[in-house]
């Protein structure tokens, strides 16, 4: 039997030649041998550039160019692996800057659930909270924000109204630590670089963390939209104009989310 499965969320930092290597220790831990090309759907294939395709032997091979060339995509692994017990599986990997796709191929249904698992684990791979799964538009982007706001009450009020409409859209959404300083901590960085999309939720009250935070989104080429509070004024110039800019009344949050779902690049 096969089982396929299509994420469309995985960290935007992921290091994927290290996601690769764990997938390969978990089989051997788990005393499976082969990752050989012993058919002619075999393939082992990194797309370095749009000029540029390499062609590995085999998994091992294939491992230790992804180290050379660590930002190569889209990539695709074809292959099979077995236990001297004659337990088989034959799996596909596919993973692109949108998405990744596994297949895995066997008589053993808990062998296939334990495959995925792992994949999954080893690429911190996930679907938006909702099913219906929609096509990213012309950037390329996964459904994936890092939601930016002030953790008073107002600003956490406004925030959560924010997350659920954004989640009953489909997206994954990841905020911050409630922490509010100049300096961006690193697990909030981390949280930043692993979406690709960026919003900053404006409401009164110091603006200047969240300011940080938008330049270091832009510094990482995060596609922005700024949401600010009508009444409050937010100097864009440290981070410029190239965003989308969205303003809503006092307690109104809910009076710009038409203007959001134009704004969000889906």
């Amino acid at each position: 039997m096969e089982d396929s499965r299509t994420y469309s969320v995985y960290p935007s930092d992921l290091n994927i030649f290290v996601a690769f290597r764990q997938f390969g220790d978990y089989l051997k831990e788990n005393n499976y041998e082969g990752g050989k090309q012993t058919s002619n759907s075999h393939k082992f294939k990194l797309n370095v550039s749009p000029y540029r395709t390499l062609l590995a032997s085999d998994f091992n091979e294939f491992i230790k160019l992804l180290e050379k060339f660590p930002n190569a995509l889209p990539l695709e692994v074809h292959t099979s692996w077995k236990k001297k017990s004659n337990i088989m599986l034959a799996n596909y990997i596919h993973i692109s800057k949108s998405e990744l796709m596994v297949s895995v191929n066997s008589d053993d249904l808990d062998i296939i659930s334990a495959i995925h698992d792992k994949l999954k684990e080893c690429f911190q791979a996930a679907n938006p909270h909702q099913e219906q799964i929609e096509r990213l538009s012309k950037y390329n982007l996964k459904k994936s924000i890092f939601l930016a706001h002030r953790f008073d009450e107002y600003g956490n009020k406004q925030a959560e109204t924010l997350n659920r409409f954004l989640r009953r859209l489909g997206f994954d959404v990841k905020e911050g630590s409630g922490y509010e300083a100049k300096d961006i901590p690193d697990k909030v960085a981390s949280k930043i670089r692993s979406q690709d999309i960026f919003i900053s939720l404006v409401t009164p009250g110091d603006t200047s963390w969240i300011l940080s935070e938008a330049a270091f989104a832009k510094g990482k080429n995060k596609y922005i939209i700024i949401i600010c509070q009508d009444d409050v004024t937010f100097n864009k110039g440290i981070i410029g104009g190239d965003y989308e800019h969205l303003s809503f009344p006092k307690d109104s949050l809910e009076k710009c989310f038409s203007a959001l779902v134009d704004a969000l690049p889906v």
